[in-house]
């Protein structure tokens, strides 16, 4: 099990004062970024930062307060509680923003909730803004890793509900079911920053799992059995996993294996980009085997119309039934043959 590499104790009283106040973020100048130097916290591992308004309180929405679904069965009707809080809540979250750093607050506080001690990890963008990512794990069995991620930042002026509202409701609710069990491998939920571009230039994305990976160590590389980013998987006819193709494509393969055991309708996909659509990028040029889930295609995409009340609740049950299931049936075979 590779080592954190940074290490921060939260508990309630403290979190939930951070919360209290609020601060722009410091902009500081990165003419160079280089993300394996630059990846930063302090020493409490909690970025000084607050929210504006009165931010979205998952307990008032009737959902928290129903009985739970059993802690074996995906709930997309939970999922969607933060699909609302991200989108109808913060809104539109830019790289680098107050707004993306209220969404990271959101995101911490729900793991906070189910025992987890979550960690940011800040970085620089080339635009002098400061975004980060949030990072949780539940320890495993054995040594070996395994990483769901999505990310929660928006191209402006979208809210983001389905790029990536759903990703992350998704991931914070296998979290969530995750709890109290005791998986295989060590998973890690990591909930990235700056996926979306922050200007005109196409390779100017993804800073978020960049920099994620950019702090592993060779260790941590040979432990990382697989990563699925899940981004953008609540509208659409077809349902995908996608690779690039240049790198390991074992966990594609096996996906899409499990789907058709399970009989869900699912096929492979290219991601053409020349720098990847989504954070399944870095890890797989990395080398780790690494997946995107998604639905497509949605009409609203980086647009106002990419609200809560747009995304297909149905859309949302089977990628997290897919993943949730993949992920349960993660044992030291399956891991092995990653």
């Amino acid at each position: 099990m590779r080592a954190s590499n940074i290490v921060c104790g939260v508990v309630a009283v403290l979190f939930m004062a951070l919360l209290a106040g609020c601060a722009e973020p410091v902009a500081r100048s990165a003419p160079e970024l280089d993300l394996a130097a630059d990846v930063t916290s302090d020493t409490m591992g909690l970025p000084e930062f607050v929210a504006t308004g009165e931010p979205f309180d998952p307990v008032a929405d009737p959902l928290m307060d129903a009985e739970p679904e059993p802690l074996d069965l995906f709930d997309a009707d939970r999922a969607m509680v933060h699909v609302r809080a991200l989108a109808d809540g913060v809104g539109n979250r830019p790289a680098g923003s107050e707004a993306e750093r209220e969404a990271a607050a959101y995101i911490a506080d729900q793991l906070v909730s189910w025992g987890y001690t979550p960690r940011f990890e800040e970085f620089p963008l080339p635009n002098g803004l400061t975004s980060l990512n949030v990072v949780a794990e539940r320890p495993g069995t054995s040594d070996t890793r395994f990483v769901l991620g999505g990310h929660f930042d928006t191209k402006s002026p979208s809210p983001g509900a389905n790029d990536n509202g759903t990703g992350v409701g998704v991931v914070l609710e296998i979290a969530r079911l995750l709890s109290e069990s005791d998986p295989v491998a060590t998973i890690e939920f990591a909930f990235f920053g700056s996926e979306e571009r922050i200007d005109a230039d196409p390779d100017h994305h993804h800073y978020g799992s960049r920099a994620r990976v950019a702090a592993m160590s060779a260790q941590d590389m040979q432990a990382t059995a697989g990563m699925i980013s899940v981004d953008m998987i609540g509208w659409g006819p077809d349902f995908h996993v996608r690779t690039m193709r240049k790198g390991p494509q074992s966990l594609s393969d096996d996906l899409l294996a499990y789907a058709r055991e399970r009989e869900i309708a699912c096929t492979f996909k290219l991601d053409p980009g020349s720098t990847g659509w989504s954070d399944h990028e870095a890890y797989e040029l990395a080398g780790i085997p690494a997946a995107w889930v998604e639905w497509r295609d949605d009409p609203t995409y980086h647009t106002v119309g990419d609200t809560a009340a747009h995304v297909r609740v149905d859309r949302v049950d089977v990628a997290g039934e897919l993943v949730w299931g993949y992920v349960q049936g993660l044992d030291a075979e399956r891991l092995a043959g990653l």
